[in-house]
């Protein structure tokens, strides 16, 4: 059986698509969080199988973050970001309540909010830090923004 001159191309152009699908993404490092300029409110961490993309509109809207969370390698809904902690540069805490967020295998999306006094939380803030564990294969994600300007 003859192969048509094309098929070589063919595979080449699949085995290519399938690399490309399936590379994993460095991981981010726990240690040194991502910061932003001030004024922007997405952040975005990328590795461990799943990428974390996080948007704050600041202060005046309190501590509450839309989460949307991607993959095509795990399934996502017996995530829970309840363990999420927000912290400022004072070394203050608030930790947060159930994720407000539907069930969706590999893509879920909904709004992370904490309990507390955030206008005092935000007073004289310098950067604050939502740090989200046992996302993906990363222990920790840290993601900073600006708040003073």
């Amino acid at each position: 059986m003859k192969l048509p001159r094309t098929m070589p191309i063919l595979i080449a152009a699949i085995a290519l698509a399938v690399a490309a699908c399936s590379s994993q993404t460095p991981a981010a490092s726990g240690s040194s969080p991502a910061t932003n300029e001030v004024g922007e409110v997405t952040q975005t961490s990328e590795g461990g199988q799943v990428t974390v993309e996080v948007d704050w509109v600041g202060p005046s809207e309190g501590a509450s973050f839309h989460v949307k969370l991607d993959t095509h390698a795990i399934d996502l809904d017996p995530l829970d970001l309840a363990d999420a902690i927000l912290r400022n540069d004072r070394g203050e805490t608030m930790t947060a309540r159930p994720w407000a967020a539907p069930k969706g295998g590999h893509h879920r999306e909904g709004f992370l909010s904490f309990e507390g006094d955030s206008s005092a939380f935000f007073a004289d803030t310098d950067w604050i830090e939502l740090v989200l564990a046992g996302v993906g294969d990363l222990p920790q994600r840290t993601l900073r923004w600006e708040v003073g300007a």
